[in-house]
């Protein structure tokens, strides 16, 4: 009976994902926890998804190259080796924490620095885990790099709408450098933080994406440990002052599990924390108007999702991409967006400004259209090989085999889809080695690019400026 009641009295304390309310909620780390141990999954789970990704996985392209991966001249470790397989074995499915089970497969996509191989919990299917996609951790600051390239922090006064308890030492401090972060290099904390959480090869992508997911992470796309966001973060500034801070947890609304895409993209374009909360949205398209014309911007138009956006303002036209890769829902809007941009710049002679974001998946289809609208005479269409599998081959019979072509002699490589068969140019690969490692790939065949709508009055080259930022 004893045991009952115990049994009894830590499942009734314990704090259930459903105890969660609709709007916008800020929690303790522990509270938070007690929602995602509350979330538990099976050996069997667990061994299931760890062999999908095996087969899945056999037809990655980097899986041969990164057991022993080229290394540019300057350093001979520049790239880390990584076995797939053997990392996938090394992953305790025997654990019944869906968290921690997640957590280990998060670590491994970011160990093969590929920011197009992604890993996370799929919205359309509905289980207790979607609550990862909503749940954030958050410090209460921001962190800003001045021209003096010293790093200051600037208060976090709100967050989804809700008053966050700021420290008054970040209050006083906003226009005093920071000195150390945890007795160490303020700077170095945050590429420390980038190289251990961050998909990124490259370690100045890495600083520049922690320097806004240190402070404010949703738990879907950065784990963090229990451990790690309970311990203190202690700052001291130039001026001698310090404080110490821990993270909270913000809980958005569960309805942005569906609009997750639209509250991306205007988070994106902020740059940090979602000051723009679901509920305004729709005033805040309003607004946009009202400013855009303040602004003497007379014509813009956005998708439905916010992934692209054209303006037109007395002297300069603005294109912004924040995706390549609409969800299907969104798709006759992102396409009905870039023709309406396409005419908006056919309709003038001014320059265009083009603003490209981290596109950590793309749709081909779409990249390639937006190439040959701002460069027309480029060649788009692509070289491609896969890299023998079975999952491959069933891909090539079932999608890609009769919209292949031979390069010499420019036919189609399958003149039917689902043959028994593929030809040669599979069954017969080209075999590249990487010292004693063996990288088995399809014969190269052409991916056609099937005309889209373009402009009629294309820019040249001189007048069209890129920008390039990572989210």
């Amino acid at each position: 009976m004893n045991i009952l009641i115990l049994l009894f009295i830590g499942f009734s304390l314990s704090k259930q994902c459903n105890d969660y309310k609709q709007g916008y909620e800020i929690d303790t780390v522990d509270s938070a926890f007690e929602c995602i141990e509350s979330i538990k999954t099976t050996e069997k789970e667990n061994s299931d998804i760890i062999n999908g990704l095996k087969y899945y996985l056999e037809s990655y392209v980097f899986k041969d190259i990164l057991k022993n991966p080229p290394q540019p001249a300057f350093s001979d470790d520049y790239y880390n080796k990584i076995d797939i397989d053997s990392e996938l074995n090394k992953i305790n499915v025997r654990t019944t924490s869906m968290y921690d089970f997640y957590s280990q497969i998060k670590n491994f996509i970011v160990s093969t620095r590929d920011s197009h191989l992604s890993f996370g919990v799929d919205y359309t299917v509905y289980k207790p885990n979607l609550i990862l996609k909503v749940l954030g951790s958050f410090l209460p600051f921001s962190i800003y790099i001045n021209d003096d390239k010293k790093m200051y922090l600037h208060q976090r006064s709100t967050t989804g709408g809700i008053s966050v308890d700021v420290p008054q030492e970040v209050i006083n401090n906003e226009n005093v450098a920071v000195k150390t972060i945890n007795g160490e290099d303020p700077f170095d904390i945050i590429r420390k933080f980038g190289k251990k959480y961050i998909g990124f090869k490259s370690p100045h992508a890495q600083f520049e994406k922690a320097c806004s997911t240190f402070v404010f992470a949703i738990l879907e796309e950065i784990p963090l440990t229990k451990e790690y966001l309970n311990t203190p973060i202690t700052i001291i500034w130039e001026n001698g002052e310090s404080v110490s801070v821990t993270y909270s947890i913000l809980k958005l609304p569960l309805s942005s599990i569906s609009m997750k895409r639209p509250l991306q993209m205007k988070q994106l374009k902020q740059r940090f924390e979602p000051r723009i909360t679901l509920e305004e949205i729709k005033s805040e398209n309003e607004m946009i108007k009202r400013m855009k014309r303040e602004e003497g911007i007379n014509q813009y138009y956005a998708s439905k999702d916010d992934s692209v956006y054209c303006s037109s303002s007395s002297n300069i036209n603005k294109l912004e991409i924040f995706s390549f890769n609409p969800e299907s829902s969104y798709i006759k809007s992102y396409e009905e967006t870039i023709s309406k941009c396409i005419d908006l710049f056919d309709s003038n002679d001014y320059p265009i400004q083009v603003v490209f974001s981290t596109n950590e998946e793309e749709n081909v289809i779409y990249s390639q259209w937006i190439e040959k609208i701002l460069s027309p005479y480029d060649d788009v269409d692509m070289i491609v090989s896969g890299r023998i599998s079975n999952f491959t081959e069933s891909v090539m019979k079932r999608e890609y085999g009769n919209i292949l072509d031979d390069p010499h002699i420019c036919k189609v490589r399958e003149r039917y889809v689902s043959p028994e068969v593929l030809g040669e140019w599979y069954t017969n690969p080209n075999i590249i080695k990487y010292d004693d490692v063996e990288h088995k790939v399809s014969q190269p065949s052409v991916m056609k690019w099937e005309p889209m709508k373009l402009m009629r009055k294309p820019r040249k080259p001189t007048v069209i400026y890129f920008l390039f930022y990572v989210e």
